[in-house]
């Protein structure tokens, strides 16, 4: 179905406007993503404005769902499908922007300490993530089904591996009360944007009811 509908993106003016929207919001993410956690694990400090960046996604949201409003005016009654599968990426895309702000905003009161139990745990993980961001723009620019499924089996290791870090965090009775709240809340948002990248890659392998699930 995706492989049909990919081909039609490609064919018409405006979805394909849309998609290469959706390959430059992407790479504003990807950017974000260096910029918030390079400050978190890093400590780097770096000129570029998340927040104008996060602006500048939400721009591009705005002039992607344009064009799929124009295409569904041009062809009222034709790929209604294709254009809410597109609606939905772009969604899941500014919602990865958001929590990326909150992985910048925790760095301003985080002091970088690599010898926090929990650091190199995030540095692996978020290097992981990083890969997902490249792959999953890739999968949609070729319509790469099999590529879409290995990201949601990721997002689903990843998540799981989030949900049992911040389990330890709890437990843990030697780690100090900032270092315990900074790191919880960051494996908390760095399992959305995972969960997020998955959806992304979903809707290359769904049908759009099942975007967001496991595939039948």
């Amino acid at each position: 179905m995706f492989e049909d509908l990919f081909t039609w993106w490609k064919e018409d003016i405006l979805l394909k406007g849309a998609l290469e929207g959706i390959a430059d919001m992407l790479k504003t993410i990807s950017e974000m993503f260096d910029l918030s956690t390079g400050s978190f694990l890093k400590g780097i400090k770096r000129d570029e404005d998340i927040y104008e960046m996060d602006r500048s996604v939400n721009v591009q949201e705005i002039e992607i769902r344009k064009k799929i409003y124009e295409h569904l005016s041009i062809h009222p009654k034709q790929d209604i499908t294709s254009s809410l599968i597109l609606s939905t990426i772009v969604i899941d895309i500014e919602r990865i922007g958001d929590y990326l702000k909150n992985i910048y905003e925790l760095s301003l009161i985080h002091t970088v300490d690599d010898q926090i139990r929990y650091y190199e745990e995030a540095k692996r993980i978020t290097q992981h993530i990083r890969n997902m961001l490249l792959k999953v723009n890739d999968a949609l620019k070729d319509g790469d089904i099999e590529a879409a499924k290995k990201l949601m089996d990721e997002k689903n290791w990843i998540c799981k591996k989030c949900d049992g870090l911040i389990n330890e965090i709890i437990i843990d009775e030697l780690i100090r009360v900032r270092p315990a709240v900074v790191y919880s809340l960051l494996f908390r948002y760095i399992k959305r944007v995972t969960a997020h990248i998955g959806n992304v890659a979903s809707s290359i392998v769904n049908p759009f009811h099942q975007i967001g699930f496991k595939p039948e």
